[in-house]
């Protein structure tokens, strides 16, 4: 292959950089005359990941639907003090409700309870925090059912026997750590064997090596198991480098523009996709019942949708690819 997995990686890169704050709002008041001139915020780990910016599109198009005053903003740096001090600021403004994703369960806990405590409700989408009182609902995906899928899509690739591993974010983060918990939980329903379990944070030369050293240690390593859209780049590129293409099944996680490309190219195996855009809208909806009348939305948990290169065209699949570029 000619073009070399090191030029996606570091598109990646660029990807993974944490920006400051990016707004986008909108005066049409649309059909939605109880939420006009209702002020929105949505808060995201990341200004720049098509995952995000997918969400947002979402959220955007049903805000304008409900007729709010919306906005998004991401912290300069992905860290808890850096989002309790974005949300701090932000609820300073008064806004009427905010949309947000926990960057981490336990220690977001008490500043989201300050600012409901305000009378400002919370609405957490992506990530969730573990004391439900801290916001008014949220709208996640079912991680462990999504887990539980990457298992068996595994299980299948290899046809029910071989040697697999994890890579994936560092534990801490409701969304990720459910990932795994379903991926555990799958791996014994299937004949796998399972050799390694490794984490990073987000730097995509770290993942690399420590794909790289698991597949030196198991050298007959058959898939990798990967929980969001770094450790894909970054185990695809290990793996790629190792010369272990055809060898090694890697059964991602998300729909970046990058990781489609490695899906059309055979260097990963299938992608287990989430539904960002069905979040935002969700979301917003909500939060709009709630602003009208009161009304207290139920959470819920959307499915994941699966892509391999011989599905990846069907609309049905594609339309779930996240968006490129900033919005």
């Amino acid at each position: 292959m000619k073009r070399t997995i090191s030029v996606l990686a570091a598109s990646a890169l660029a990807v993974g950089l944490l920006a400051g704050c990016g707004t986008s709002s909108s005066d049409d008041t649309g059909g939605g005359t109880s939420a006009a001139g209702k002020k929105i915020v949505m808060l995201l780990n990341d200004q720049f990941d098509p995952y995000y910016l997918t969400l947002v599109a979402g959220a955007e198009a049903e805000a304008k639907k409900q007729g709010f005053d919306f906005s998004w903003q991401a912290p300069s740096t992905l860290d808890v003090a850096s989002q309790t001090q974005l949300l701090q600021s932000v609820a300073a403004r008064k806004p009427d409700g905010i949309i947000m994703s926990a960057l981490d369960a336990k220690a977001m806990i008490a500043p989201m309870k300050q600012v409901m405590a305000q009378g400002i409700p919370i609405i957490t989408v992506d990530a969730d925090v573990a004391d439900q009182s801290a916001r008014l609902a949220t709208v996640t995906s079912d991680g462990e059912a999504a887990g539980r899928l990457a298992a068996e899509t595994m299980d299948k690739l290899l046809g029910g026997k071989g040697k697999v591993a994890f890579e994936g974010y560092t534990p801490g983060t409701s969304s990720t750590d459910a990932r795994l918990k379903g991926w555990q939980e799958g791996l014994k329903q299937t004949g796998l064997e399972y050799v390694a379990e490794r984490y990073d944070a987000t730097d995509l030369t770290t993942i690399a090596g420590t794909v790289s050293a698991v597949l030196k240690r198991y050298p007959d390593l058959a898939g990798i198991f990967t929980n969001w859209t770094n450790p894909t780049l970054g185990a695809a590129q290990a793996v790629q480098a190792a010369g272990k293409s055809d060898q090694v099944k890697i059964v991602g996680f998300d729909a970046s523009p990058d990781e489609v490309s490695l899906l059309k190219r055979g260097l990963v195996s299938a992608l287990i996709i989430q539904k960002p855009g069905d979040m935002g809208v969700r979301a917003v909806s909500d939060l709009a019942a709630y602003l009208k009348d009161g009304t207290k939305p139920q959470s819920v948990s959307l499915d994941a949708v699966v892509a391999t290169k011989e599905n990846m065209n069907d609309p049905a699949v594609s339309a779930y690819f996240y968006k490129a570029g900033k919005q």
